[in-house]
C-alpha cells in the first residue's frame, strides 16, 4: 500500500487488515500511531528498489498505490509526471511480472468542467461534446496515467483504477485546503466558526461519497478477478453547496455565518461532478450509487466527531 499515512490510505489500510491482509504500507510520512505494530512499514517513495524487487520476484499479492502528488494547485509538470505518472507505471510493471493485482488512485477531476448536468462514465473524458478534459495539471497528470496504464498492458493484467469523487472522513484535516469541501464546511461548522464558500458555488453540486466506502471497493477489487480499466467510484448522488449549508446549520441548531467571495479561479473550478456508476456497479456489489441521506447520515457523524474533539488549527473551507 503506497500512500498509506495518507487519507484514503490509512482507512484502507484498516480496511485490509479487518479482512486479514497482511500489510506493507510505503509512505514518506510517519504512520499514525496505531498501524505502527500492525504493518510492516518501509518509509519511502513509491519507487523504493527493494520493493520493487520484491514485487517482481512475487512477494505481494496486491498492490494498492494511493501515493500521489494531489494539490490541484500543483504546477512543477516534471515533478507531477515523475510521481503521478512514471512510478505507478513501473509499480504497475513490476507487479504484473510477479503476478500481483494492480489497484490505483486516479481522480473525477480528469473530466473537467461538464457541460451538461449528467453523469459522466469513464469513456466520456475524451468527449468534447461532454467536458472539457482537466482543467489542472493534476489532473492532466491522472487522465495521462490512466491513458499510458491502457496503452501499454493488455486486457490479460489485472489492473483497475478508480476515478474517485469527492471523498470525505475523518483523517483528512492535514490536507489543510485539499481536504473535502463537505469535511471543511463540517469542521468549521462544528467549531463554530465562520464558513467561507465562493460566492458563484452555491448552487454548484459535488458527489460525495463517504471514505468507508472507498477503502471497501478498494478490498473488494484486490480479491477478486474483475475486467482491467478505469472505473468511476462516488455515489451517483449529486448534492449542492446550499445543502451542505443546510445540513451544517441543522447539525449546530442555529444559523450560520457564512461569508461569500470572489473565485479568483472560475474557468477551473469544478462545479458539477457526478459519476455514472454503471460500469463499477456490476463489477463490485457496493460500487451502487448511494442514498442522498446515506451520505447526510455520514456527514452528521463526522460533525459529531469533530464537535467532540478540541477545536484544531482554523482551516479555510474555501474551495
Amino acid at each position: 500500500m503506497t500512500g498509506a499515512g495518507g487519507f484514503i490510505g490509512a482507512h484502507t489500510v484498516r480496511t485490509l487488515l479487518d479482512e486479514s491482509w497482511r500489510v506493507t504500507a510505503l509512505d514518506c510520512r510517519e504512520l499514525p500511531g496505531w498501524m505502527a505494530d500492525q504493518v510492516e512499514q518501509v518509509y519511502d517513495g513509491a519507487d523504493n528498489p527493494e520493493v520493487l524487487s520484491d514485487l517482481r520476484r512475487g512477494r505481494y499479492a496486491a498492490v494498492v498505490h494511493q501515493g500521489a502528488i494531489s494539490s490541484t494547485l500543483a504546477d512543477d509538470w516534471k515533478r507531477l509526471e515523475e510521481v503521478n505518472i512514471r512510478q505507478p507505471l513501473a509499480l504497475a510493471e513490476a507487479a504484473f511480472r510477479g503476478g500481483a493485482r494492480f489497484v490505483y488512485a486516479s481522480s473525477h477531476s480528469v473530466y473537467g468542467t461538464i457541460h451538461r448536468r449528467i453523469a459522466v462514465a469513464e469513456h466520456q473524458a475524451d468527449d468534447a461534446t461532454v467536458c472539457t478534459g482537466p482543467l489542472n495539471l493534476y489532473a492532466r497528470s491522472k487522465l495521462a496515467l490512466d491513458r499510458a496504464m491502457a496503452d501499454r498492458f493488455d486486457d490479460g493484467q489485472p489492473w483497475t483504477a478508480l476515478r474517485y469523487t469527492n471523498v470525505f472522513g475523518t483523517g483528512e484535516t492535514h490536507k489543510g485546503p485539499m481536504a473535502s469541501i463537505i469535511s471543511q464546511l463540517l469542521r468549521s461548522a462544528a467549531d463554530r466558526r465562520r464558513l467561507t464558500l465562493f460566492a458563484d458555488t452555491l448552487k454548484a453540486c459535488r458527489d460525495y461519497i463517504p471514505v468507508e466506502n472507498v477503502s471497501r471497493v478498494i478490498a473488494e477489487l484486490v480479491s477478486q478477478n474483475s475486467e482491467p480499466g478505469v472505473y468511476n467510484l462516488g455515489s451517483a448522488s449529486p448534492i449542492s453547496f446550499a445543502t451542505v449549508l443546510e445540513w451544517c446549520a441543522a447539525f449546530v441548531g442555529r444559523p450560520l455565518d457564512v461569508r461569500l467571495i470572489r473565485n479568483p479561479l472560475p474557468d477551473r473550478y469544478q462545479y458539477w461532478t457526478c459519476a455514472d456508476q454503471s460500469r463499477l456497479e456490476q463489477t463490485v456489489p457496493l460500487g451502487g450509487p448511494i442514498p442522498i441521506e446515506e451520505i447526510k447520515s455520514a456527514a452528521a457523524a463526522l460533525f459529531e466527531h469533530f464537535a467532540s474533539a478540541p477545536p484544531g488549527v482554523a482551516e479555510s473551507a474555501v474551495r
